[in-house]
């Protein structure tokens, strides 16, 4: 038996060995046992042993190891190891079962380390499959965003993409605007996997820091040249909805210009010329012209009336050749466009009246 001083009572421990159907489960345990983390304890009993007591108090209920009871019964154990608390308020038996649980998720992994280590493991199948599946470096989920110097970066030596001065500065436009918000991926030396056009930017700017993503990976690796690849070509691989990314350019230089879209005046001229009718745009130069104006929404009302002056024959002739108006040389003064047929008269039957 141990008595330690805690919040200055007495609290006695006591290490012992109980049946399991003599302990209880904490009624208002909020913390959940998936069958998948059970599975791994059972696994972990059946390859280590019963490394970690069951924490109970005097009335044999369940204070911590929720999850080690439940797999213990579940492999038909009779007894566990446990550890009895005896002094605990109600209140600070609460604080207890929560806090057990919520302060093993505050730690973190040293990721060199934790890798160096899983690295050593030569060979897997020595243990329990559900143990092996726990030691696979691919399970480890514990990568994360931090700020590192540009001067810790390098790019990769079989980097093919190449950033030219009018992408870098539509980037440095975007970081100046809305900040770095696709971080940098590097291999564990530090080698630049993706985003070697955010730090030629970045650098350009001024920054000293980058958000980077490092992967336990060897930038010498096969891995690291399939994301290398991947970063660079995948993105190609979806198709663009070319009308309404004209729409969405159109829209931004209405109040604003397009640095740091990626596009400039020419390209959207360009959107708008495929992705428009040829009753709308009739050639590059003219689409132009649409840049910066809103959506056209075409009326479905009456037809509207335009009247058009002529200073001679020759303009009215010249003006119906360009909108594509057959044109009699005896043409009348009024004329419909788009073309309208004229109806034969003659062929229109009028009902008599009674």
């Amino acid at each position: 038996m141990t008595q330690l001083a805690f919040n200055s009572q007495k609290v006695s421990v006591t290490n012992g060995e109980f049946d399991l159907k003599e302990l209880h489960p904490y009624p208002k345990n909020s913390k959940k046992h998936p069958e998948s983390q059970v599975k791994a304890l059972i696994a972990a009993i059946k390859q280590f042993g019963f490394t970690q007591p069951i924490i109970i108090d005097e009335n044999r209920t369940i204070l911590a190891g929720h999850g080690r009871y439940e797999a213990a019964t579940k492999l038909g154990l009779e007894k566990a190891p446990t550890r009895q608390v005896i002094g605990l308020t109600e209140q600070e038996k609460k604080a207890y079962v929560i806090a057990d649980n919520k302060i093993s998720e505050q730690s973190e992994w040293d990721q060199d380390k934790l890798f160096d280590e899983l690295s050593s493991l030569s060979n897997l199948d020595d243990f329990d499959l559900e143990i092996a599946n726990l030691l696979d470096q691919d399970t480890f989920s514990i990568y994360k965003i931090e700020q590192k110097p540009i001067s810790d970066l390098k790019p990769h030596p079989k980097n093919y993409k190449n950033h030219p001065a009018d992408q870098v500065e539509h980037l440095k436009k975007s970081i100046a605007d809305n900040g770095i918000y696709r971080n940098v991926i590097t291999a564990k030396d530090g080698t630049i996997l993706a985003g070697h056009g955010v730090v030629k930017a970045a650098t350009e700017l001024g920054l000293t820091s980058v958000p980077v993503l490092r992967l336990q990976i060897s930038s010498s690796s096969i891995q690291a040249t399939k994301l290398l690849t991947a970063d660079n070509e995948v993105s190609h691989l979806g198709e663009v909805d070319d009308r309404a990314l004209s729409n969405i350019l159109k829209e931004i230089m209405e109040k604003d210009d397009l640095l740091g879209t990626g596009y400039d005046d020419q390209m959207l001229a360009n959107l708008l010329f495929v992705t428009r009718p040829a009753s709308e745009i009739k050639d590059t130069n003219h689409a132009e012209e649409w840049v910066g104006m809103p959506e056209y929404e075409r009326d479905t009302g009456e037809p509207k009336k335009l009247i058009v002056s002529f200073e001679s024959y020759d303009d009215k002739k010249q003006f119906c050749k360009l909108i594509n108006l057959p044109f009699a040389e005896k043409e009348k003064e009024s004329t419909w466009f788009p073309f309208k047929e004229r109806t034969d008269m003659q062929s229109i039957a009028f009902e008599e009246e009674e």
